[in-house]
């Protein structure tokens, strides 16, 4: 099995690379900041608006389990979401750029 050896400054500079890598540097970015602040108001909420979490909603279950519940939810979609886009966009990238490069 011989070893193939690339150009990896060229591969760098490749159009194709710089749309993926900006794709992919907006898409994780803009998750990571919005998932960062749902994730945070959780002990920001709790530890400011104690009161907040102690409203009953349905029989026992307060607000303060659903919003703890809806951060599994959260992740979930974003992992969800994360997936579709990657297959849809990141992987039809990185196949036309490994094309080319080849």
């Amino acid at each position: 099995m011989a070893k193939e050896s690339y150009n990896w400054s060229e591969i760098a500079r490749n159009p194709k690379y710089l749309e993926l890598k900006r794709k992919k540097r907006v898409f994780l970015f803009g998750w990571w900041i919005a998932s960062s602040v749902y994730y945070f108001s959780l002990p920001l909420l709790s530890g400011y608006f104690p009161a907040l979490f102690k409203i009953k909603l349905i029989g026992v279950i307060n607000f303060g389990y659903l919003f703890i519940l809806s951060q599994f939810v959260v992740a979930i979609f974003v992992a969800m979401y994360y997936t579709k886009v990657a297959n849809r966009d990141f992987d039809r990238l990185t196949d036309e750029l490994v094309r080319e490069i080849q």
